[in-house]
């Protein structure tokens, strides 16, 4: 049997076991993460029996064929080419890297070296922003004119205080919009093409006292001829709450991405209504491992992964996360927090 290693045991690493284990193919059969006593209870819980505190154990084990970089933003890039040397396909949590130059080397590296690199982009997996999708490609909204993208999120200030790495510059790049609005802009982009940055503004409206970066980012954005604004916060009182509204000349859409996605409105030709409606009366998805606005689709990117490596099935560009890295790096030159970034 050959193994899947999990490098980092932090919130979204139950998401990574869950969705191995859902495509079946082989097991995971490390977990790895600096802090030994979250090392041991999440191997604990997961049944998982190899563990170490050392990412060479897992590299140098010749039965690992692939492994999950899911640590802070500031490692991924080192961590992901370590892997990528050491001969193993990789699965790297958002971002690809901070920087363009980093996830530039990653994505040349992986294709020199015939190995699989996957970015998560859990949401552009979603059955809901997949049908979407089918929508504008048949042309049942029209000509687009325009769309407004939304993340309101609360993160209490211990999220951050008890962290060494978020709300940091050098540790997480960002906040609001890399960690947190990162995907309402990832499914943007797949929606509507590449975005071009008009304006944009960030500041610190109610965290400041326990991060560098922002709280809250505004934006407006075009994607060709169609305008797009952009709004993402932390600061807000609800736990999680997205909305992605699309506005055409023959039809409007206005569904989440958060968990179930939901499909809000839909108004336009009978064909738009009827597709509305059967995407209604799908079976509800089943609650995911984990954070739960995480979604399910985590197994659905990973099962796409795992065909790649064991079947040599066309595999996900990892440009997309690439583009991604251009995208934030774009917006954050835009606002007025560029002079503040080290």
């Amino acid at each position: 049997m050959v193994h899947h290693g999990i490098i980092g045991c932090g919130r979204v690493a139950p998401n990574h076991v869950d969705g191995f284990r859902a495509a079946g193919r082989y097991g995971v059969g490390w977990a790895c993460d600096r802090d030994a006593r979250v090392l041991k209870e999440f191997a604990l819980a997961h049944g998982i029996a190899r563990s170490t505190t050392k990412v060479d154990e897992v590299l140098e084990d010749s039965e690992v064929i692939s492994v999950s970089v899911a640590v802070d933003h500031a490692q991924h890039a080192a961590l992901a080419e370590r892997a990528l040397v050491a001969g193993k396909h990789v699965v790297c949590e958002k971002p690809l890297a901070l920087t363009m130059d980093d996830a530039g080397r990653l994505v040349a590296l992986a294709a020199e070296r015939d190995l699989v690199l996957s970015v998560i982009s859990q949401h552009r997996y979603d059955p809901l922003v997949l049908e979407v999708r089918r929508w504008l490609q048949a042309g049942l909204l029209g000509r687009m004119l325009y769309a407004q993208v939304s993340l309101a999120a609360q993160r209490e200030p211990e999220y951050y205080r008890d962290s060494y790495w978020r709300g940091t510059w050098s540790g997480e790049g960002g906040s609001a919009l890399i960690n947190q609005g990162y995907h309402v802009l990832d499914v943007t982009r797949l929606l509507l093409g590449e975005l071009s940055v008009e304006a944009a503004v960030a500041r610190t409206a109610l965290l400041d006292t326990v991060m560098e970066t922002e709280d809250n980012l505004s934006a407006l954005l075009t994607a060709g001829p169609v305008p797009v604004t952009l709004n993402v916060t932390v600061a807000a009182r609800t736990l999680w709450r997205t909305r992605i509204q699309l506005v055409g000349t023959q039809g409007y859409v206005e569904f989440d991405l958060d968990h179930p996605g939901t499909l809000h409105h839909a108004e336009g030709s009978p064909l738009l209504l009827e597709a509305a409606g059967r995407l209604r009366e799908q079976a509800e998805e089943p609650p995911p491992p984990g954070v739960g606005y995480y979604g399910i689709s985590h197994r659905r990117q990973i099962a796409t992964f795992v065909e790649a490596v064991m079947d040599g099935r066309p595999r996900e560009d990892p440009r997309a996360g690439l583009g991604m890295v251009e995208l934030l790096g774009r917006l954050y030159s835009a606002t007025q927090f560029a002079d503040r970034r080290k």
